[in-house]
């Protein structure tokens, strides 16, 4: 399925060194110490990061917070730490107060063509990034620019941009993956599998993308929720969520599963509300005087 390049949305670091306590329970939790044997590991960028869920990568601090949360150790200055939310599109939560980009904070990428195989590649990313970006900046008040002028870098860091869009060998383990607006500087980019140019990928290539920058513009998986089909991976905690709309079977943050959600992943009505609700409406129907 897909899969996002994200962290436990809160800065697990720094909760961990805060709370001497909390560390050590997650130290000590059993699913921790299963989850850190046995789980299958990517190394990016010299840093190694766990696969959880099948769709989120975390560091090891993130690994124990997401490993507290599953075995339900939230004792009430957990969760004055971390937030807490009903479950009820969905954003993250951050010291009680929905998470965005700032207003006017343009979203600039880069398409690093030397990580790909062929220029067919280079070319075809390029193209439904466009159509992607171009369906959210149609969807809400966000701004994406591709500064083509640092595709040509070698990567993995180029200051200039926001994030960059680069391919990555990940053995199949995800098709693609990006990061949440919390998620370090170092960890801003949205990684692709050769998977993603397989002839008989399920999904629509251009709705993964799509999928994944909603990562970016910080939401959250829709098939965690509790109206959710229980076919649908359900690993993921709502802990740290705020709900934008109703449950979206539909919606372009939801896996195909469970007889609902859509390969498209074209983002949908509720999606739009959701979406305006956070970042306002489209850019080109706002006149300012």
């Amino acid at each position: 399925m897909l899969a996002q390049n994200t962290s436990v949305p809160v800065e697990a670091a720094a909760v961990l060194q805060a709370n001497p306590k909390m560390d050590q329970d997650a130290t000590a939790s059993q699913l921790f110490d299963k989850l850190k044997k046995h789980a299958k590991r990517r190394s990016i960028d010299g840093v190694d990061l766990y696969i959880v869920a099948g769709d989120l990568l975390l560091d090891e601090d993130q690994l124990k917070l997401y490993a507290l949360k599953e075995e339900k150790l939230r004792d009430p200055v957990t969760r004055a730490i971390l937030g807490e939310a009903p479950a009820q599109l969905l954003g993250i939560l951050r010291n009680g107060k929905p998470v965005r980009w700032s207003p006017n904070t343009v979203l600039s990428y880069c398409v690093l063509r030397a990580t790909f195989l062929d220029d067919q590649q280079y070319k075809l990313v390029d193209e439904n990034m466009e159509l992607a970006t171009g369906d959210w900046m149609r969807t809400c008040g966000v701004k994406f620019a591709h500064l083509r002028e640092f595709d040509e870098r070698p990567g993995p860091d180029v200051p200039e941009v926001l994030f960059t869009v680069r391919a990555i060998d990940a053995g199949g383990d995800f098709i693609a993956a990006a990061f949440f607006p919390t998620d370090p500087r170092n960890r801003r980019r949205l990684l692709i599998d050769p998977s993603y140019f397989d002839q008989g990928l399920l999904f629509n290539k251009v709705g993964v993308l799509r999928h994944e920058l909603g990562h970016v513009l910080g939401f959250r998986h829709e098939h965690i929720r509790s109206g959710a089909p229980a076919a649908c991976p359900h690993e993921e905690d709502l802990f740290g969520t705020t709900p934008l709309t109703a449950y979206d079977p539909k919606s372009v943050m939801h896996y195909f599963c469970g007889g609902v959600g859509s390969k498209d992943l074209s983002i949908t009505e509720l999606d739009r509300t959701g979406a305006q609700g956070l970042y306002g409406p489209q850019l080109d129907s706002v006149i300012l005087v």
